[in-house]
């Protein structure tokens, strides 16, 4: 009779230690800042786990791109559109090459009307009018003064 009641209780023992454990995750979990449940509009004084990050609302991007004011120094707005339109996403922020695109460093405004209008070797071309010659002419300005 002993050894009867040994095998029922470690099944009931075992079971009650998944229980628990099962019990602990689905708490730790459900309280995870994670968890969209969490996610809060505001700062909650009464969190005190982690740092609490607060996001703001979605701001949209205007059809035409980024907004770039108009600097009187060419280097720095040729600085401002190459970032702006994308450019330093594939060349680098110099324009010295990245990951997708080579170095344009040093290149006239001249060739890149001739690259941004055709879009050679995957490179999205622009549309007509969406780089004007005195854009690019800034942008040329640019990657000829960061790269001497």
């Amino acid at each position: 009779m002993q050894q009867a009641n040994k095998y029922v209780i470690l099944p009931i023992f075992v079971g009650a230690i998944v229980l628990l454990i099962s019990f602990t995750l689905l708490v730790v979990v459900g309280r995870s800042p994670y968890t969209h449940a969490n996610l809060n509009v505001g700062f909650d004084p009464s969190y005190t786990r982690t740092v609490q990050t607060l996001v703001g609302a979605a701001i949209p991007v205007p059809a035409n791109g980024l907004a770039v004011p108009a600097s009187s120094d060419p280097v720095e707005h040729g600085k401002q559109l190459f970032v702006s339109n994308g450019c330093a996403f594939c060349h680098g922020l110099n324009g010295q090459g990245g990951i997708i695109g080579p170095s344009i460093a040093g290149t006239q405004a001249s060739k890149l009307r001739s690259k941004t209008s055709v879009g050679p070797q995957g490179m999205p071309a622009y549309a007509p009018g969406a780089l004007t010659d005195a854009d690019l002419a800034a942008i040329a300005a640019y990657l000829n003064a960061t790269n001497k």
